[in-house]
């Protein structure tokens, strides 16, 4: 009998109705001969909210208390889809990220899945009892709870799957797949049916939403096969493995906006050091400048600036680090595929020079190129780009 992780985003689990109905999937996918674990988000909006109320309280991402305050969304769902499916006659239960166990380093925030214990999870599931286990969090070494991270309850399902050797790890959100561009810039964006893993950790990690980097690069290095669908809808979905093939453009990412963020460098400290570290943390340097022989700036994606302070301000490599505010409003757009060499680039440069977008600089990086542009040329750059790789076809 195969095991199927579900995992259902915070939209799918945004109401008591929405709940119900993704306990009729869990129940489905069972009555079909599956055994099945659901993973679960907070309920939308929901997070946001206990942000806003720790933040009134002088908490921020990086303390320990913080985590425990936002993370607590996702025991409530967790319980809550646990009565929905025992209502439908089904057994199950809820479960902690202590309670399974899923283990973290001490980087609260944005914590890095150590270990995750499966027996009692094999125990319910062998038993005919259907787990429910909170996403969005693990337990530290000093047996705090910590988060993993924007998007964390990705990396809870796939850690999940991949400890219990499951068939298939499923996401559940208001997305019925990965598409060729974030439909929401451009409305021609074509649905992918199936990605390679590494063409997907790129898109991720250039800023496609769909998935969790993090979770893309666990899946990647576990051999976790995913597949992304809607919970609202049934069309098939995307699936991302390692066994499939890779294709000349697969695909493009954006950041919409870079932010800067200025530090002072202690001896010895380069931009090579600060990339590093940042990088152990899925943000990338989208662009560096020097402003003397010691002060430093730094772009990267709007959405994960915090992050990116808190990491900087508690390491030992740089001081006196800010958010400076930009006047020169800058984004980035990627180009997936197998084909990123310095000729491609040139020849994607060249169409969008044509467009009259103004390239201020470009990138190779793995099955990637990557543009930095004009903000407000964005939209432009994506259409043109589109259609000269061929992706709308």
């Amino acid at each position: 009998m195969s095991c199927i992780v579900q995992k259902f985003g915070g939209t799918s689990v945004a109401t008591l109705e929405r709940i119900r109905h993704v306990a009729d999937i869990t129940a489905q996918t069972r009555q079909k001969g599956h055994q099945v674990v659901a993973v679960v988000s907070a309920m939308a909006g929901v997070t946001n909210k206990f942000i806003e109320y720790a933040h009134n309280l002088n908490a921020y991402e990086g303390e320990p208390e913080y985590d425990s305050v936002v993370s607590s969304g996702e025991l409530v769902t967790s319980g809550l889809l646990a009565i929905a499916l025992k209502n439908l006659g089904l057994n199950a239960r809820s479960y902690t990220s202590w309670q399974v166990p899923i283990r973290t380093d001490d980087n609260y925030g944005q914590a890095t899945i150590r270990s995750v214990d499966s027996s009692n999870l094999r125990h319910d599931i062998q038993s005919g009892t259907i787990p429910v286990v909170a996403g969005f969090q693990g337990i530290s070494s000093q047996n705090k709870i910590t988060t993993l991270g924007r998007g964390g309850s990705d990396l809870t399902a796939v850690a999940v799957a991949s400890a219990l050797n499951a068939e298939l790890c499923e996401i559940y959100s208001d997305v019925d797949g990965v598409y060729t561009i974030d439909p929401n810039l451009y409305a021609d964006a074509k649905k992918i049916d199936e990605i390679s893993a590494c063409e997907m950790l790129t898109m991720a990690a250039q800023g496609a939403k769909v998935l969790q980097e993090q979770s893309v690069n666990y899946a990647m290095q576990k051999g976790v096969t995913i597949r992304v669908a809607s919970s609202f809808l049934d069309n098939g979905g995307t699936i991302i493995s390692g066994k499939v093939k890779t294709k000349k453009f697969t695909g493009l990412a954006a950041a919409r906006s870079l932010s800067p963020i200025t530090m002072q460098c202690k001896f010895g400290t380069d931009i090579a050091k600060v990339s590093a570290l940042l990088e152990r943390y899925f943000i990338k340097v989208e662009t560096y400048k020097s402003l003397s022989s010691s002060k430093l700036l730094i772009m990267i994606d709007k959405d994960k600036v915090t992050a990116a302070v808190n990491i900087l301000s508690g390491c030992d490599l740089v001081e006196n680090v800010k958010q400076e505010v930009s006047r020169k409003r800058l984004a980035r757009i990627s180009v997936i595929g197998n084909t990123a060499t310095n000729e491609i680039a040139e020849k994607l440069a060249e169409t969008l020079h044509n467009a009259n977008v103004s390239v201020l600089e470009k990138s190779i990086i793995n099955y990637g190129i990557n543009f930095i542009i004009p903000s407000d040329k964005l939209q432009i750059a994506v259409a043109k780009l589109h259609q000269y790789c061929g992706l709308g076809l």
